[in-house]
């Protein structure tokens, strides 16, 4: 048998083909088998209760799923197949070079491919949904940081052990069986017989490679094969889904076209789309007022102009509310008096997007297109800042964060979009020595002791403040300051709804307190100065806590992006006789419109589709996101119903159990929501990439 290798030249190179055509082709077989087990995986362990392998689209789940994972896996394996041809005729030595690092690239391949399958599947439990692109916050953010959550977080060690163990199998059974055999008739077949062989491989590997024999290849378009989010999010593989990230991630090059999006959305302008988006007949339709406003004024003239302090809460989300007991498991601590009445908490809120930095951005420059700041588009001012209007109203403007100022480079993007000054975990320990820390930063309770004093100084002083403040405890891992007891926590509270063990559960609960409770010390103390009778104050959450609660499907849409929206604005800035709808489904997008409105009256103001909360909206109260799902960009819910992915919109309707479900027959006045929303999305996508696109023209 070994003799065979000392054959004819013809004879020994079919020989050595037949050993690498086996093992490529097992190779892909074990890959797609291994991507099929993370999928099941994925619809076992984080799949809703009601859900079943044998439902029809959970079987085109998973067959749309091996159709791109053999796509992928033929345009990483097949090249090998036609590359191996060039070494007919070399010697034995030259072979075994090429044979080698083959099976090198093909471990290491597994090793990525089962990596980012466990990835996917840990950070579909984080962010309820599969890899995207906050992914490579990984990069941006504090990575040590990153780094040490996963590792306290994560079973890393096992996991890793795991993955190699599998991927040699996997490896060592494609070799096993690529070497299996020589004197197979494989190798004794004819130079006709090889020819075809290598013609029809090819031929199969393009298929694949396509993915589809009909007129199209297969693409990001049939991903969807469900209304249900999750079964969608069942098709990507972790690779898959990288690859998605990654080509959002590039599409922040803007290129130089900044109708883009209002063609996309079947708008032949812009001021069609705002027209549509602001559905307001007695609106004026010249360019500048369709892109500037003003607000009525709120208060007299003689009362002087309010400070104006705004906190976005880390993970802060709305869901947990839900479980308040005061007396058993007290989430709220000492902010307990003002989410029950001493302030308005708007209790149908949702967040911008579902992560910091992205919510970060859209907040304070409305923007859809997140990362914007970080790339070359950020060394440029725009006009949809939600904090140059104060500095233009003589306000000194801050931005003060628990954690670095350096993440994201927010030290320096951010004196560009209206901040006079950055304060930051430096600043607040100069002031406090003693302050505890942990992995993102200082805790909560220092930031708001530090943002206390400085209010004090400059109301002592003479100073209008417009303060913005990014906490970071209530993040993982988690944890509490060794000096703060917790109130009254009972993780049995949550029932069978709590996604996770008792231990992390509780400490999630902890964090969440301390947040809360620090926050409510913050706004005492401001009481006691007597400031808040001429400060207007505003708290929401960056995104939706994680790992707590689990949100397969879209029955809990609501919940998935929800946070608090909570306001304080004195007797003195309001009209007292307007009623106020706490109920109302509201977003991040109305929180500046309602600061403006009683801080900055009769001021020119970039127009927004937020609306003043303390006034009634004369079209139906609708809650915003920009945040991936469905397979898009765009969540929108009111009373109405909800749409999830407002550029091919899902719709759903609220059912008797207060919860959401897919829908063929939306209302009228839901799809009427729907292509409002996109209208508003699509102008804020032109207004952001018509200036992004006009500086880096300019420069060049």
């Amino acid at each position: 048998m070994r003799t065979v290798f000392h054959a004819s030249p013809n004879h020994t190179f079919r020989t050595r083909w037949s050993c690498l055509f086996r093992t490529v082709w097992m190779l892909i077989l074990l890959a797609a088998l291994g991507l099929a087990l993370a999928r099941f995986a994925l619809l076992y362990f984080q799949g809703p209760a009601n859900i079943s392998l044998f439902q029809a689209d959970v079987g085109r789940a998973f067959w749309i799923g091996l159709r791109f994972d053999l796509k992928f896996l033929a345009i990483l394996m097949g090249p090998f197949i036609l590359i191996s041809l060039v070494f007919y005729r070399v010697s034995a030595t030259l072979w075994k070079g090429f044979y080698a690092f083959f099976l090198i690239y093909a471990f290491v391949l597994l090793v990525a491919l089962n990596l980012l399958s466990a990835v996917n599947f840990y950070y579909f439990t984080f962010y309820q949904g599969p890899i995207n692109a906050l992914i490579f916050g990984f990069a941006e953010d504090d990575t040590s940081a990153v780094v040490q959550t996963m590792w306290q977080d994560f079973p890393v060690i096992s996991l890793l052990a795991l993955i190699l163990i599998g991927s040699s199998v996997q490896w060592w059974l494609a070799k096993q069986w690529g070497q299996y055999r020589l004197s197979h008739p494989l190798s004794h077949s004819s130079a006709a017989g090889l020819a075809v062989l290598v013609i029809g491989s090819v031929a199969v590997l393009v298929l694949l490679g396509r993915g589809s024999i009909g007129k199209f290849p297969l693409r990001s378009m049939h991903m969807t094969v469900s209304q249900d989010a999750f079964v969608n999010s069942m098709v990507p593989s972790g690779l898959h889904a990288l690859d998605l990230a990654r080509k959002e991630r590039s599409s922040n090059d803007l290129g130089k076209d900044p109708d883009k999006a209002l063609r996309l959305a079947g708008f032949a302008t812009w001021q069609e789309a705002a027209q549509q988006c602001y559905a307001d007949p007695t609106q004026a339709i010249d360019d500048t007022s369709l892109l500037f406003q003003q607000y009525p004024a709120t208060y007299t003239t003689d009362t002087p102009a309010p400070h104006v302090v705004v906190a976005l809460m880390e993970s802060w989300g709305r869901h947990l509310m839900d479980y308040d007991d005061p007396k058993q498991n007290d989430v709220l601590g000492q902010l307990r008096p003002w989410v029950e009445g001493k302030a308005d908490y708007f209790d149908h809120a949702i967040s911008s997007d579902n992560g910091t930095h992205p919510s970060l951005e859209a907040v304070l420059l409305d923007t859809p297109i997140s990362p914007l700041t970080q790339s070359r588009y950020g060394y440029q001012s725009y006009d949809t800042s939600r904090i140059k209007p104060y500095k233009d109203a003589g306000y000194r403007t801050i931005f003060l964060t628990a954690g670095p100022g350096s993440w994201r480079q927010l030290n320096t993007v951010l004196l560009r979009q209206g901040f006079d000054e950055i304060h930051d975990e430096n600043d607040i320990r100069t002031r406090f020595p003693d302050a505890s820390s942990h992995t993102w930063g200082l805790d909560d309770e220092w930031m708001f002791k530090y943002a206390a004093e400085l209010l004090k100084d400059a109301d002592e002083q003479g100073e209008k403040v417009m303060l913005f403040m990014l906490s970071v405890t209530n993040h993982p891992p988690y944890r509490i300051p060794a000096h703060y007891t917790p109130a009254a926590l009972d993780t049995a509270a949550l029932g069978s709804d709590m996604a996770t063990d008792a231990a992390t559960g509780l400490s999630i609960l902890q964090t969440y307190q301390y947040a809360n409770n620090a926050l409510g010390e913050f706004l005492n103390t401001l009481e006691q100065q007597k400031l808040l009778d001429h400060t207007l104050f505003a708290a929401s959450g960056d995104h939706n806590g994680r790992t707590l609660f689990a949100y397969p499907d879209n029955t809990k849409l609501a919940y998935k992006f929800g946070v608090p929206i909570l306001f304080y604005i004195p007797t003195a800035y309001r009209d007292d006789d307007v009623p106020v709808d706490l109920h109302a489904w509201s977003s991040h997008q109305d929180i500046f419109p309602t600061l403006w409105a009683h801080s900055l009256p009769a001021q020119t103001l970039p127009r927004s589709s937020g609306r003043d909360l303390y006034t009634p909206s004369s079209t139906e109260a609708t809650a915003v996101s920009l945040s991936s799902s469905d397979g898009g960009r765009g969540v929108s819910i009111s009373r109405e119903g909800a749409i999830s992915n407002l550029w091919k919109p899902h719709y759903l309707n609220w059912n008797e159990r207060g919860e959401l479900q897919p829908t063929d027959t939306p209302s009228a006045q839901l799809v009427a929501q729907g292509k409002r929303q996109l209208a508003c999305l699509a102008l804020s996508d032109w207004r952001i990439r018509h200036q992004a696109i006009s500086a880096t023209q300019h420069k060049h």
